[in-house]
């Protein structure tokens, strides 16, 4: 009786431990796929690729800036937000977004990831301007992938001037142009 009382909580253990590997194994996909996801932001977007970015987004996406630039939140059709960045980061020589280690909650199909962050812009000789604080990030598990709904930038501190931001469209039209054509000729070639 006592051999089959330890059989018994051996194959309990065993089922247990096997389910337990496999949600593990499943939580931890669905993690580093959200920590994918969020290094793709940054790089993505200060290389302007924009077609690829627009892929780590949902359909609809809330953007909130409030606490840098005033105005409310908006929500809008994932390529209209990736119009308005090309019109504008394209704009400076170089960005380079920073991310820090994030801090993720997932539940079922939603997760949530709080990202430091320093997002560094220059132009021209003298022209920069940075901004660091926390990112919000909200994202939701769509046809098995972990989608951007919501960013929220939420700033702590901010260095150099403000006036490279009304220069940067000014610019980023051509500059855009110029690296379509780049990109044009490296795949002809």
């Amino acid at each position: 009786m006592k051999f089959k009382a330890i059989i018994c909580v051996m194959l309990v253990g065993v089922f247990t431990m096997g389910h337990a590997a496999t949600s593990h194994s499943s939580r931890d996909k669905d993690i580093a796929s959200i920590h994918s996801n969020l290094n793709s932001f940054s790089a993505l977007a200060d290389n302007n690729a924009y077609e690829y970015l627009t892929l780590l987004f949902a359909p609809n996406v809330t953007t909130d800036y409030t606490s840098l630039f005033g105005g409310e939140a908006v929500t809008q059709k994932r390529e209209i937000l990736m119009q308005n960045w090309a019109a504008f980061l394209p704009g400076f020589d170089k960005t380079f977004h920073n991310l820090g280690n994030p801090s993720i909650n997932r539940k079922e199909d939603i997760a949530f990831a709080n990202v430091p962050f320093t997002a560094s812009h220059w132009l021209g000789h003298d022209g920069f301007w940075q901004v660091s604080g926390i990112y919000h990030f909200t994202f939701r598990k769509i046809e098995g992938q972990w989608l951007i709904t919501s960013v929220t930038l939420e700033k702590r501190e901010e260095a150099g001037s403000r006036d490279i931001l009304a220069i940067a469209p000014e610019n980023a039209k051509d500059r855009l142009a110029d690296l379509q054509q780049l990109k044009n000729d490296t795949l002809v070639h």
